[in-house]
């Protein structure tokens, strides 16, 4: 009778077992495979000034293979805008979705600037304000303003509820994400970005991975139509209903996707 292996080296062999067999399944998927991925705290790990945060390079380069590669579309959906998508990391020929789904940049394509009316740039504008009286970071966007709590440790959470009051007191839209509250001129929707880049390239299958509740929506619609991925923290440390599987960080998330060059 062989002997047992250790508790702790039985978890590590099923762990293996279990992202292999994720890894399977993803490279099984009917190509063209759309490959949705949400940025922050999925590809990019967070950091304590979101200024700061960047897609590692060896995963920049992973992704521009996949987005070269046939049968393969690579999309990115972020809560950034288009300034600070670039300034996080570049991937030639992927779609991108920025400010939640609120506005899709297709491949090559030349993004319109955007005009704000006078009264929309006075509600940002009486949140930034808001926003520097605080201990808070301000970031600001096209078409919202965005308090960040992560360098306030447990104080930061009365912030953002006192932060969602007022973009409702301001007539804005209040996104609660980690450790941030945006408040946007109009909500964008994750899911349905998901979908309409899904339209517009005929996929025959979807992936998506994302961190955070902003991208269940995308989840969950990945998970009907192929595989959706959810990205564990120490924020967020259970996989949430409707996804296909969790992994356990950024890196997971890279060493499962590169499956896809072996397809």
């Amino acid at each position: 009778m062989g002997r047992r292996l250790p508790l702790g080296a039985r978890a590590r062999v099923s762990g293996v077992a279990k992202h292999d067999a994720l890894k399977e399944r993803l490279r099984r998927l009917p190509r063209p495979l759309l490959v949705g991925l949400d940025v922050d705290g999925t590809l990019a790990p967070i950091v304590a000034d979101p200024a700061a945060a960047r897609i590692p390079e060896a995963t920049q380069q992973l992704l521009r293979k996949l987005a070269k590669r046939e049968g393969l579309i690579v999309a990115l959906l972020t809560g950034r805008d288009l300034p600070a998508l670039r300034r996080m990391g570049s991937v030639a020929g992927a779609w991108r979705a920025v400010e939640h789904g609120g506005r899709i940049v297709a491949p090559g394509e030349r993004p319109k600037a955007r005009r704000l009316a006078p009264e929309d740039t006075a509600k940002l504008e009486a949140f930034a304000e808001w926003v520097a009286g605080t201990p808070g970071q301000l970031e600001r966007k096209d078409g919202s303003v965005a308090i960040h709590t992560r360098k306030l440790g447990e104080a930061g959470e009365a912030w953002l509820g006192k932060a969602v009051k007022e973009a409702q007191r301001l007539g804005l839209h209040a996104r609660e994400g980690r450790a941030v509250v945006e408040a946007e001129l109009a909500p964008g929707d994750k899911g349905e970005a998901l979908a309409e880049v899904h339209g517009r390239t005929g996929a025959k299958s979807v992936f998506f991975a994302g961190d955070d509740l902003t991208d269940l929506p995308a989840i969950r619609y990945a998970a009907r139509r192929g595989m959706g991925i959810f990205v564990k923290s120490a924020e967020r440390p259970r996989k949430p209903k409707g996804a296909t599987a969790a992994v356990k960080g950024p890196e997971e998330l890279r060493a499962l996707l590169e499956g896809l060059l072996d397809g």
